[in-house]
């Protein structure tokens, strides 16, 4: 099991929408100062900064401001001369309203970022004449890894810079964050950054899709995130399902440096222990980097046609997924709207969090819930080969025929899946979004336990396949068992910590360390049996419902080819 690097972490969504300049902010701010002060003096305009408690960029900027020698005011060179514009310390909840309306809903109050931004305010009196994220002034497109980092010798010694990725946005950030940028645009000496959003949609080279198409991508930044696990469990993936699916379908493998790339792109134990670095090769169509991402997504957002599957294997942090030598992510924001034009995405991940992703394409099937981690991402061959992750059970059993050739659904291959994962993973539909939506806006309708035997009361809601794997999940508990129904993700990281130091460990091994009143998939069961017993007829819920209730050849072949009745 392997936790994400989780891009992002440092500032949390760095790369999301940036500020800009209000209607105020036309003003020239030189003149302003001109007009209200000598060759050097106090100015009219000022620089707020606006913090909550939860800021996770005000220390970065105190280590900054430290260094950049800013105090109680920016000295700003400008037309021959030194302006000091002072700097004024302000928490967020003391802007007053008419401040607050001015700032562009992306940074503003309803922003889910309004917390943990610190937002630098250009300010004439109430007037805001520019206000951004303080990543903005660092231009985000320069987020990149290093090329030692992207290029590792086969045999790295224990200090080779390509282990040193414990904190690239830390350093990236020291060193570009600045208030001169700020006020520079707010004067209209300069332009703002252009947002730094690697998958938008709008590709100006999507690739052609075919009506079927099956994309495998290795989500992974670099190198040393990209563990052999990830290579092995896409050719398995990806023969599996040629296997298994008639007719003419397109198969896109994004992997690393691409079918060019000549470096080491995979990262591997030795029989010593050691990590070593070599090329795979996995036939990759492209590499994975975010624009090749978004010329394929930017295709199933126009082509109103396609029927795409796309598998993701790899890794995931709690904002966003990695794209390949991009310290940028990929969120479920940048995914709104690829089904608008009537295409039809259904998405498979391995990764841990993948469940963040869960309302972004048609529906959606994932090893993890949206806090938790997921097991994969193995680096020796050992522990791959005996490693009972989501996708391989997943792709088990979504591509076995049953007797007359049918393969089963892919929910009921998610439910397989659910009950052969390791007891402490926490499996997502993109129908438990919807249920969790719905009980978090009707949170009286959420008892905070149940008896196994009420649930079982409760499982004729359920689907066939579901029924099948609650009556799994149940198995052995005494009727009076109490399931709890809101600590499952607690207990899920618990058993996580237990399990930090074997990575590498075969899942035999780790269910051996784990002690667990029940399997977690049990709670997440127990919720859905609730929900429709309660609210059966949701439209958003059947849809998404029919979207999981289809087999890879209902999605992926065309009807001519299809197995017959």
């Amino acid at each position: 099991m392997a936790r994400s690097s989780s891009p992002g972490s440092t500032v949390d969504r760095l790369d999301s929408p940036k500020g800009r300049t209000t209607s105020a902010g036309t003003l020239i701010l030189t003149c302003l100062l001109l007009a209200a002060c000598g060759a050097q003096g106090a100015s009219p305009v000022e620089i707020w900064l606006a913090s909550l408690p939860e800021c996770n960029s005000c220390e970065l900027y105190d280590q900054v401001a430290a260094e950049r020698g800013y105090g109680e005011a920016l000295s700003y060179p400008s037309r021959n001369m030194t302006l000091d514009i002072p700097i004024k310390q302000i928490e967020k909840t003391r802007l007053s309203k008419e401040v607050r309306s001015q700032l562009p809903d992306d940074i503003g109050p309803d922003s889910p970022y309004w917390p943990f931004q610190l937002l630098v305010l250009v300010m004439k009196g109430n007037d805001v004449l520019y206000a951004g994220n303080i990543a903005e002034s660092a231009d985000l497109a320069g987020l990149r890894y290093d090329d030692a980092v992207m290029n590792p010798p086969a045999h790295p010694v224990a200090d080779d810079p390509v282990f040193d990725t414990a904190d690239p946005y830390t350093r990236y950030f020291l060193a570009h964050l600045n208030l001169e940028y700020f006020v520079a645009v707010a004067a209209g000496e300069r332009e703002p950054y252009p947002p730094a959003i690697p998958v938008d949609l709008g590709s100006p080279r999507p690739v052609p899709l075919a009506r079927h198409n099956l994309v495998l991508w290795g989500s992974a930044g670099n190198p040393l995130e990209n563990a052999l696990f990830i290579p092995m469990r896409m050719r398995e993936i990806r023969d599996a399902v040629q296997d298994a699916v008639r007719g003419q379908m397109q198969t896109l493998v994004l992997f690393g440096g691409g079918p060019e790339g000549q470096a080491n792109d995979t990262s591997y134990i030795d029989e010593a222990g050691d990590t070593r670095f070599k090329r795979v090769d996995v036939g990759a169509d492209m590499d994975a980097s975010g624009a090749s991402l978004n010329r394929v997504l930017t295709s199933v957002r126009l082509d109103g046609r396609a029927h795409t599957l796309l598998v993701q294997v790899g890794h995931s942090g709690t904002v966003g997924s990695p794209l390949w030598g991009s310290l940028l992510t990929l969120s479920p924001d940048d995914l709104d709207g690829v089904t608008a034009s009537g295409g039809d995405l259904v998405m498979v991940s391995g990764a841990c969090h993948s469940g963040l992703f869960a309302r972004a394409p048609r529906c959606g099937f994932f090893a993890a819930h949206p806090e938790v981690l997921a097991v994969g991402c193995q680096l020796s061959p050992d522990a791959i080969e005996n490693s009972d992750d989501y996708l391989r059970e997943f792709f088990h059993a979504a591509t076995t025929p049953d007797k007359d050739g049918k393969l089963p659904t892919m929910l009921a291959a998610h439910w397989y899946a659910s009950t052969h994962i390791e007891p402490h993973e926490i499996s997502y539909l993109t129908t438990d979004a919807i249920i969790d939506d719905w009980f978090d806006a009707h949170p009286d309708r959420l008892p905070e336990t149940i008896q196994v035997s009420d649930f079982e009361r409760l499982m004729p809601y359920l689907d066939d396949a579901a029924r099948t794997a609650a009556a799994l999940l149940v198995d052995g508990l005494d009727g009076g068992s109490i399931i709890n129904l809101e600590n499952d993700v607690r207990q899920n990281q618990a058993a996580d910590d237990t399990l930090a130091d074997a990575t590498e460990a075969s899942s035999r091994e780790r269910r051996a360390m784990l002690s667990l009143p029940y399997p977690l998939m049990l709670p997440s069961m127990a919720r859905r049996a609730i929900y429709l017993s309660q609210h059966p007829h949701d439209p958003a819920f059947d849809q998404a419902n029919r979207c999981e209730a289809r087999s890879l050849q209902d999605l992926l072949e065309d009807p001519a080819n299809a197995t017959p009745d």
